[in-house]
């Protein structure tokens, strides 16, 4: 396997400090931008003080009626958001799994990272209505 020819480090969302050296702990390469595909995806657009068409607004369609062309906009909206806001990645294809009965949407995202020589990554978020 070749090496790593770039690396992408972000820090930690949760901001807990290390017990030891006081320093915030980052996350790093496929860590990092998994991380940045899940907030792309679960903020809803205007959320954002001055990026208002930052997200996907994912959550709103857990109270809509699901039928074909809700599904379509939602993977339009998802697939947009990530090509807009990730450059790291290459989106491959979106897929959703809706259950109506227990209201709940399950998302997989699969790509690839740009410069990083791995196998296809994926991301898999359940929403759910509460």
């Amino acid at each position: 396997m070749a090496g790593i020819s770039k690396k992408f480090v972000d820090l930690n969302p949760n901001f807990n400090m290390h017990p030891i050296t006081g320093d915030l702990p980052v996350i790093k390469n496929e860590d990092a931008i998994k991380q940045a595909i899940k907030h792309i995806v679960l903020t809803a657009r205007g959320e954002r003080p001055f990026r208002p068409f930052f997200g996907a607004s994912a959550n709103s369609a857990l109270f809509e009626n699901f039928d074909p062309t809700i599904t379509d906009d939602l993977v339009l909206n998802i697939e947009d958001a990530l090509s807009a806001y990730e450059p790291r990645v290459e989106v491959i294809d979106v897929d959703l799994l809706e259950d109506i009965d227990n209201n709940t949407i399950e998302i997989t995202v699969n790509y690839n990272i740009v410069g990083i020589p791995l196998n296809q990554q994926s991301l898999n978020l359940v929403l759910e209505r509460v």
